[in-house]
């Protein structure tokens, strides 16, 4: 079950750290977010990676 919703502010892990990306997708099968960061960057990280931007 997906722990942040699509569109959803998040920081990233070492070595990103201070960045903040966006929750684009969900991949249920690896339980892993894709985020995009910067222009055109993207990821996939585990939701114990994350955490939630305010």
């Amino acid at each position: 079950m997906p722990k942040f919703e699509i569109g959803a502010l998040v920081k990233l892990p070492k070595p990103y750290t201070g960045v903040v990306g966006t929750v684009i997708s969900y991949y249920a099968a690896k339980d892993q977010y894709l985020v995009r960061f910067g222009a055109n960057q993207q990821l996939y990280f585990k939701p114990n990676e994350l955490t939630l931007w305010k």
